[in-house]
């Protein structure tokens, strides 16, 4: 929403790629496939509104192709359908998915799994489809490699010249780096 009302095209695109490709379609779809599939009604419902929603959100930037999909599933058009309300009943959740997300990262890179939970776990197994992997990960080489990058991270952020003159975009980039850094190594570290 700050990207539409300053009128920043680049900014909503990329927000709304990282929406689609990487927390629908690579997590959330992943992770329902079993109950869809199962016929969970309630899945079903759940996941309709939550690709309604997508379509509103994407429409401004693709207005056709938003439009055509919707017109699946409904026989109003979508460009007259409300914006969607902002619903903080969920902010909470936002981050229950993290831990799963930096379990998978450090998989996919590494080849390191990380204890989770059994709900956890499940999400992990059905996204991330471990079995398909032929890898054998050092969970202390991961660790080594995290902790320079740690201190690679924090001296750079430390360095008053740095984050004066760098771009904006190349220093937040850096702060988020080290969040990821930071959360993988504990996650290794549990």
């Amino acid at each position: 929403e700050e990207s539409l009302t300053s009128f920043s095209f680049a900014g909503v695109a990329s927000g709304l790629y990282r929406l689609t490709f990487d927390d629908f379609c690579d997590w959330y779809a992943e992770a329902i496939k079993p109950r869809l599939y199962a016929g969970d009604l309630d899945a079903q419902a759940t996941a309709l509104a939550n690709l309604e929603r997508l379509l509103k959100l994407l429409h401004p930037v693709m207005p056709h192709v938003s439009e055509e999909v919707w017109s699946q599933f409904h026989d109003d058009r979508l460009i007259v359908a409300p914006w969607p309300a902002r619903d903080g009943r969920f902010a909470d959740a936002q981050l229950e998915l993290e831990p799963v997300q930096t379990a998978a990262e450090l998989f996919r890179r590494a080849g390191v799994r990380v204890p989770l939970d059994d709900e956890q776990a499940r999400i992990f197994e059905a996204v991330v489809k471990p079995e398909r992997a032929k890898v054998n990960g050092d969970a202390a080489a991961e660790i080594r490699r995290l902790e320079q990058e740690v201190a690679r991270a924090e001296k750079m952020l430390a360095n008053e010249r740095f984050v004066e003159n760098a771009a904006p975009d190349v220093v937040d980039a850096e702060r988020e780096k080290l969040a990821r850094y930071r959360r993988e190594l504990d996650a290794l570290s549990a």
